[in-house]
């Protein structure tokens, strides 16, 4: 009896890992040529088309490429460096730039 409880325990834990299984794919610069070194996996308040992703879904977000645009006061996002680094980013992965600052900020 126990056997089967423990069982079922390992097969439902195996079928929830399966479920909420970590993307394959991470937003990250198109010139980044080595790994990221500031990964983060989230669930995505957005619709990413360009990988197929689903809002609620598993992403990987690389936050070496966006520095400092997470903590960003509007005043600074409004400044020039934030908003070409801003609409660069959101135009590579197919986002608006609200989007975009969803998915890096929530």
């Amino acid at each position: 009896m126990l056997f089967r409880v423990i069982l079922g325990l390992v097969v439902g834990m195996l079928f929830a890992i399966k479920l909420q299984a970590m993307p394959e794919q991470c937003l990250q610069s198109s010139g980044r040529d080595e790994a990221c070194p500031h990964l983060i996996y989230k669930k995505s308040p957005v619709d990413i088309k360009k990988l197929s992703v689903k809002s609620g879904d598993m992403i990987c977000l690389c936050l070496s490429d966006l520095p400092d645009m997470r903590g960003a006061s509007e005043k600074d996002l409004r400044s020039p460096e934030f908003q070409v680094t801003l609409s660069r980013f959101a135009g590579d992965w197919g986002l608006s730039e609200p989007e975009l600052l969803l998915l890096i900020r929530k």
